[in-house]
């Protein structure tokens, strides 16, 4: 009995050996067996190495490649857009302005006739920041010589001055207006003169005796300088009335009636715009020592004054002799004479006086002379259709229609 139990035993013992012995193998079926470090082979070695430490390329971003949103695309494109735009605008200004050439003397902006120049504008930029400074006057009171002398800086006598030989040919130094522009901007107009004697000789000489406007000579050269000055009153900033002597009734009313046939610069459409009229600067030149006398100016302001009275000309804007003048100060300005040395003494010499005169007038309030800001060159294109304007204008037609 005990025999056939421990038999019993040893085989229940036998039979769950063999079982944990399938179960194993099975195992083992199912988990395939790594090998040992030892047992990998050098080539093997090197091909984990590199897969555990892999290498990277990397590539610089470019523009639409970006994995970015459309709007922040579009967005970009347009910023670089413009500010291409800009970059080619500046460099389009600097191209523009470094090909203008420097004027070293005055040329011919428009002819007797009224007829402008076209190659002036090549010596204007296409900026707002200018001044326009023109000239009137009678024959031989010094007009190209104030105008030279403001130019000085620059260079000497760019204004043709009169000399002996015009005298001996009955000719005028300027005719038409001449033209300078500075290099800070500032456009200088020196006229022919207004009233001339010279002038109508030589209208009386080349008109046939038997023209009908021959006796009425006088008075189409009037009208011409009358054109001429309302020309100037409606482009210019600054008008320097240049006079050797006071004081000439006609000159006075010369300024009132080209005041009278200015054309106007406005539109029914401009209602908020007010009527532009320029600074208009009194010089005296070739002025003696008593005209520096105290009681001599206030008698010449008194008078001025009363004549600019109902005048919308600006005519005190503070370009006096006085260093701290006001805004409210007639616009008056003397010039002594050459001719006397020793008289130089006696007031301030001409040289301090020209520096004066241009300081004030480059520092003179410069006021819109269109609605609309003007560069130099549409000022230029404004400028040939006020001359138009004038040439067909009525109030001129029926004026010299109407005179003696």
């Amino acid at each position: 009995m005990l025999l056939d139990a421990r038999t019993r035993v040893l085989r229940i013992v036998t039979k769950i050996a063999a079982c944990k012995g399938n179960i194993i193998t099975s195992v083992k079926e199912m988990l395939p067996i790594m090998p040992k470090d030892s047992e990998i082979k050098d080539g093997e070695k090197n091909l984990i190495k590199i897969v555990e430490r892999p290498t990277f390329i990397l590539k610089t971003r470019e523009g639409e490649n970006r994995a970015v949103s459309p709007s922040q695309r579009n967005g970009h494109k347009k910023d670089t857009d413009m500010s291409s735009a800009a970059l080619v605008k500046v460099q389009d200004s600097i191209r523009m302005l470094s090909i203008c050439p420097e004027m070293t003397t005055c040329m011919k902006f428009m002819d007797e006739n009224m007829q402008l120049c076209e190659n002036s504008i090549d010596f204007l930029y296409d900026q707002q920041d200018f001044l326009v400074v023109g000239c009137l006057g009678a024959q031989g009171v010094g007009k190209s010589t104030i105008m030279s002398l403001l130019t000085s800086r620059y260079s000497s006598n760019i204004f043709q001055v009169q000399g002996l030989s015009h005298y001996e040919t009955s000719t005028n130094c300027t005719t038409g207006i001449d033209l300078f522009v500075t290099k800070n901007r500032v456009i200088y107009l020196d006229t022919q003169p207004i009233l001339s004697g010279f002038a109508i000789d030589a209208a009386s000489f080349d008109q046939k005796k038997g023209a009908p406007d021959y006796v009425n000579s006088d008075s189409n050269l009037e009208l011409q300088s009358l054109q001429f000055a309302a020309f100037l009153f409606s482009v210019c900033h600054v008008i320097i009335f240049v006079q050797d002597w006071f004081v000439d009734p006609n000159l006075v009313r010369f300024l009132q009636t080209a005041e009278m046939l200015k054309p106007s610069s406005t539109t029914i459409i401009d209602q908020d715009y007010v009527e532009y009229y320029p600074h208009v600067v009194f010089l005296h030149n070739k002025a003696d020592v008593q005209d520096f006398m105290p009681a001599i100016i206030d008698e010449m302001k008194d008078f001025y004054n009363k004549v600019s009275s109902s005048s919308r000309l600006q005519t005190h804007s503070g370009i006096d002799m006085s260093p701290c003048s006001t805004e409210s100060s007639l616009n008056l300005f003397l010039i002594p004479s050459r001719a006397k040395e020793e008289d130089k003494t006696f007031c301030e010499n001409e040289e301090s006086l020209i520096d004066k005169l241009r300081t004030k007038i480059h520092g003179v309030p410069r006021n819109s002379i269109t609605p609309s800001v003007l560069t130099e060159k549409n000022w230029y294109h404004y400028v040939s259709k006020v001359v138009e304007v004038i040439k067909k204008s009525h109030l001129s037609s029926e004026y010299g229609r109407l005179m003696p």
